[in-house]
């Protein structure tokens, strides 16, 4: 019954995770895509406006937003000269405490990415005049996501406390 729950919310964060990356894909390309023409623009007719705004802004979306799936793909660096050399359940136990601490953390972020946002609710940019609130509260779901992954790596880590044998 645990391990259907884990696989049903595993799989639920993925698909938040996957329509995540492909939104920060897209930003990306955008970016890519503004970016050249800005500087073809300064020598063919003339520069597009809010170029430098709309890259950093988008820069903290692809950032945000793509962590989850980093964390879910496994993408993010882990050194684990002397956990490697320990028993299964060993690891997990320290992949339990870690992922706790991870989740404390990421919880605490993603509340003061939101206090922020607040504070910042009247703060437009200066060019296009675009809502830094609105930028600041996509990258607290993007946080999110990534501590419900997180949550589901420390789901599984407790698995393997109690199981160690199982995969």
């Amino acid at each position: 019954m645990f391990m259907r729950f884990i696989t049903n919310f595993e799989k639920f964060v993925g698909f938040l995770n996957n329509i995540s990356s492909k939104v920060s894909a897209l930003l990306l390309f955008l970016m890519m895509v503004l970016t050249f023409s800005d500087v073809a623009g300064r020598f063919l007719w003339r520069p597009v406006t809010g170029t430098y705004e709309l890259t950093y802004l988008w820069l903290a979306l692809i950032v945000f937003l793509s962590l989850g799936y980093t964390q879910q793909k496994k993408g993010h660096i882990s050194v684990g000269v002397f956990i490697d050399k320990l028993s299964v359940r060993a690891q997990a136990v320290f992949d339990v405490i870690t992922y706790l601490i991870m989740m404390v953390l990421l919880g605490l972020m993603a509340r003061q990415t939101v206090s922020y946002a607040n504070q910042v609710s009247n703060s437009v940019t200066g060019d296009l005049k675009l809502p830094v609130s609105a930028f600041v509260l996509v990258c607290a779901v993007g946080i999110l996501f990534f501590t419900l992954t997180v949550l589901v790596d420390f789901l599984k880590a407790i698995r393997k406390v109690v199981h160690p044998n199982e995969s």
